[in-house]
């Protein structure tokens, strides 16, 4: 049941499961999370159109760790506040500089840095 649970939704039928399991005589408490859950996330469920844009992986395990290091480890530092836009701005920066393309920023801030200058 669970592995075709999974089968239907990574095909983006998750009306189906919700419309199997409201069927069922008795629906336990899980199951009535499961239909919930399943309600309120199924636009994002869209698994197919993630495939067909090249989206890759198909789940939080694996972005959680990177969460940790590339922005909670920078963010949550003692004493520290943050706007949404400062917040924002410096995931930005955090992000570019985890994926090697920091030298991409140094060009941008020498470029704008000329242009002010001539």
């Amino acid at each position: 049941m669970v592995r075709q649970a999974i089968r239907i939704t990574v095909e983006r039928r998750s009306t189906k499961i919700i419309d199997e399991l409201n069927g069922s005589p008795q629906i336990s408490q899980e199951a009535r999370q499961l239909i919930d859950y399943y309600e309120s996330n199924k636009t994002r469920m869209n698994y197919p159109q993630y495939k067909k844009i090249g989206a890759g992986i198909i789940g939080s395990g694996a972005i959680e760790s990177p969460h940790r290091t590339v922005v909670q480890k920078r963010m949550k530092q003692s004493g520290q506040r943050w706007s949404r836009r400062g917040a924002q701005n410096m995931l930005n920066l955090r992000v570019t500089k985890k994926n090697n393309r920091w030298s991409k920023i140094v060009e941008l801030v020498k470029e704008d840095f000329f242009r002010e200058a001539a």
